[in-house]
C-alpha cells in the first residue's frame, strides 16, 4: 500500500476544508481618547492559526518614492519576498535591526531594485540610511489570511477553514491585540474589532551602524542622495 507523503497530504485536507469554507468579515475602529477616528488606514488584520498552504513564492513591494515608503505599511506571508524599489531621482539606502529579519540593501541609484526574503515572523521596521524621516513597517504573519484595512477599516477573508482562530489586529500607535473567533462551515462570521491608539509619533532612530543620523541628513529636495 503506497503513503502519499506530507505535501500531498496537506493538499487534500486543505482542499477538503476550502470546500466547507466560510467568509470572516468586519471591520476595525481605530479608538483615541475614548472617541473612535474617522480613519482607519494602515491597520494590519490577520487569522493567526489557519491551516497554511506553504507557498514560498509570494511575492509583495513596497517603493521608494517621494522619500517615503509607499505603501507605508505592507502585510506578508511568511517566506514572501519583497521587492524595494527605488522610484526617486535619487540613491536610497533601505535597511533594518529587527531581529531575525534585519537586512541592508546598500545603496543603490534610481530605478534599481532589491529585494529581501522575510523568513521569521515579526513586525520589521524599515528604514533610510540616508534619509531619517523614511520609516516604514512590514509585519510579516505565520497565515494565508493577512490584509491591511483602507479608511474604512474594512477587511474580508473568504474560504476560511472551519475553526477556532484568533483574529489580530495591528497598528503602529496602537500595538498588537486579538480576539478569538469561531467559523463555521458554509455560513459568514462578522467580527468588529477595536483597537486602542495612542497618537504618538514614531520616535527618533538610529543609523544602519547604530549612530545619530547628521543634522541635515534628508534635507534638502535637489540633493544627490
Amino acid at each position: 500500500m503506497r503513503t502519499l507523503s506530507a505535501a500531498v497530504l496537506l493538499g487534500f485536507l486543505l482542499a477538503a476544508a476550502v470546500a466547507g469554507g466560510a467568509t470572516l468579515a468586519g471591520s476595525v475602529t481605530l479608538v483615541a481618547a475614548g472617541k473612535p477616528r474617522p480613519d482607519a488606514s494602515n491597520t494590519v488584520v490577520w487569522i493567526e492559526g489557519a491551516p497554511r498552504a506553504g507557498s514560498t513564492g509570494a511575492k509583495a513591494e513596497m517603493q521608494q518614492a517621494s522619500k517615503r515608503f509607499q505603501p507605508h505599511v505592507l502585510a506578508v506571508s511568511k517566506n514572501a519576498t519583497v521587492e524595494f524599489p527605488n522610484s526617486d531621482p535619487i540613491y536610497h539606502n533601505v535597511f533594518s535591526v529587527s531581529g531575525a529579519n534585519r537586512f541592508d540593501l546598500g545603496l543603490y541609484r534610481s530605478g534599481a531594485s532589491k529585494a529581501k526574503k522575510f523568513e521569521e515572523t515579526g513586525l520589521v521596521r524599515v528604514y533610510c540610511n540616508i534619509h531619517p524621516q523614511m520609516i516604514g513597517f512590514v509585519m510579516v504573519v505565520d497565515s494565508d489570511f493577512v490584509t491591511v484595512t483602507g479608511p474604512d477599516g474594512a477587511f474580508r477573508f473568504d474560504n476560511v477553514p472551519p475553526g477556532s482562530y484568533v483574529v489580530k489586529a495591528w497598528h503602529e500607535e496602537g500595538g498588537e491585540s486579538g480576539q478569538p473567533v469561531a467559523v463555521r462551515a458554509g455560513g459568514d462570521t462578522p467580527l468588529a474589532l477595536r483597537l486602542e491608539v495612542s497618537g504618538a509619533k514614531a520616535e527618533p532612530h538610529k543609523n544602519k551602524y547604530g549612530k545619530d543620523y547628521a543634522p541635515t541628513a534628508g534635507a534638502s529636495d535637489d540633493e544627490r542622495y
